[in-house]
């Protein structure tokens, strides 16, 4: 069965070609277009996908999508709407933040469902060209992100938490998923949305929303969050068996933070906040439910400090984060679901071992490529050793080689490698870059190093192949890799296999 996963089309857009119930190829329309995050139908994704495996849109058996029908997306909308105007008249708040909350939330509200019935039409009208609109399956977005994470898991049985910043009226959900399926037993209705209370800080701070949000993670290690938490924390209703976030749109709040206190703190309160509320919810489910395991998706689990403190909730053996944790995952998502669907509703788990599914160039084409662009080159059968020499002579090397990797992280396959001994690189590499000065580089480590480099590494192996988690360092990393490890004393390695990537 040949199942052809899209992802929202709101924001990095992505194709997946799914046969078997395994991911064969994908591809973010945006390493084809060169538009950051690209938002509409993954024309161009979709092409190079069937070419490469030699099919044609009539050989597709199912079309997946991450999103309901807009007008359904519009009627959730408006019911969250209507639900937090209660919620918002009563809560512990000043008249003033609650009057701002309603004023953006209004707004958000009518764009989002504007945003919801364009992307409909631009779907449908693009899988009528294709002659695919009759094989299209729609799916509950934060379905998606489950099903994605569970069934790349490996694990038989897990809880199951998204969380983002809006979905199918929804900011995150948790579930608990088994072979035979994934039922949900909390949704996280929006506003209630740590996505959004991520992104305030983001825009707050001078940076982009939902394309920098790393940035403050990065940002936090050289702040005190001790300076704002409480104030920060105030913010979050955690009377409950969850979270809510307290006039969750007042989008001048943090604004107000920015005008008198040091960026550096302001990060690190909202990044210890984020980690308190939402291990707080998920400890108490852990428990509630007796798991050990658990999957992580959503564009909030793109937080590796995150995922560090969730992994150190005491009962927790194992980890996963889907690789794409994001909305360019949920194309997977919904075509995984999708195939459960059809195939007796059982779940996986096939643990995904790899994720080299962009495009791969033949040789041919680069050297065509490298002598438009009027370059010299050098063609060299076994260039992994020369790779090494210049490596060990402290030169930069920018390697392409195989298949692109699917998400946000680089692993190796499109990467600019340098030696982490040398503690200076992180500021003159992130000039050359064009990088913010303060972001750090990320450790590729073979896997048998992991427990010499990593404390408490054992149960995230699997998960760490793919930069996913932080992790505390070890005195010998800190020692040989300073260049690599954190303000903080935190590393965020992609663990290496022969097996995975032998060049």
């Amino acid at each position: 069965m040949k199942i052809l996963g899209i992802s929202s089309l709101d924001t990095d857009c992505t194709a997946c070609l799914l046969v078997d119930g395994k991911i064969i190829s994908s591809i973010a329309e945006e390493r084809l277009s060169r538009i950051k995050l690209h938002a509409g139908f993954p024309s161009a994704s979709i092409e190079m996908i069937l070419k490469e495996n030699g099919l044609t849109p009539k050989d597709i058996d199912v079309v997946a999508y991450a999103f309901l029908p807009w007008t359904t997306e519009a009627a959730k909308i408006s019911s969250c709407y209507v639900d937090n105007l209660f919620y918002n008249l009563f809560c512990n708040d000043t008249i003033k933040s609650k009057f701002y909350h309603m004023a953006y939330y209004t707004q958000w509200s009518y764009s989002a469902i504007m945003d919801h019935r364009k992307y409909h039409h631009e779907l449908m009208d693009n899988l009528k060209r294709m002659r695919l609109d009759h094989k299209l399956i729609r799916v509950e977005h934060h379905l998606t992100h489950a099903a994605a994470a569970h069934c790349s898991s490996g694990f038989a049985n897990a809880l199951i938490v998204t969380l983002d910043a809006y979905g199918s009226g929804l900011a995150g959900s948790v579930s608990i998923g088994t072979p035979d399926g994934i039922k949900r037993v909390h949704n996280i209705k929006y506003p209630h949305s740590m996505g959004l209370f991520y992104s305030q800080v983001t825009e707050a701070l001078g940076f982009r929303p939902v394309r920098h949000e790393g940035k403050i993670v990065g940002l936090a290690a050289f702040g005190d969050d001790k300076v704002l938490f409480d104030e920060v924390y105030s913010r979050c209703d955690t009377s409950h068996s969850t979270y809510k976030y307290v006039s969750a749109w007042d989008m001048k709040y943090c604004r107000e933070l920015a005008k008198h206190y040091k960026r550096e703190d302001i990060a690190a309160a909202y990044q210890a906040v984020l980690e308190r509320v939402i291990t707080d919810m998920v400890s108490g489910y852990l428990k509630k439910y007796n798991m050990k395991n658990i999957c992580l998706a959503g564009g909030v689990t793109a937080n590796v400090k995150l995922n560090q403190r969730i992994f150190e909730i005491d009962g927790v053996e194992n980890i996963f984060i889907f690789p794409n944790m994001g909305d360019g995952g949920t194309g997977a998502g919904a075509a995984l679901w999708a195939y459960h669907e059809k195939n007796n509703n059982k779940l996986g788990p096939y643990p995904i071992e790899h994720v080299y599914f962009g495009p791969e160039y033949s040789d041919k084409e680069i050297k065509q490529a490298l002598d438009k662009e009027g370059l010299e080159f050098e063609y060299m059968e076994n260039i992994e050793p020369e790779i090494a020499k210049l490596l060990s002579n402290d030169k930069v090397v920018a390697r392409f080689n195989g298949r692109m990797e699917y998400g946000p992280r680089s692993l190796g396959n499109r990467s600019i490698l340098y030696p982490a001994k040398d503690p200076a690189v992180n500021n003159w590499l992130n000039k050359r870059l064009a990088r913010t000065e303060f972001m750090p580089f990320a450790p590729a480590t073979l896997y048998e190093y992991r427990e010499k480099c990593y404390i408490n590494i054992k149960g995230a192996e699997h998960t760490s192949k793919f930069m996913t988690i932080t992790f505390d360092c070890t005195d010998y990393m800190k020692k040989i890799s300073p260049a690599a490890v954190h303000v903080d004393g935190t590393a965020r390695p992609q663990l290496v296999t022969e097996e995975i990537n032998p060049s």
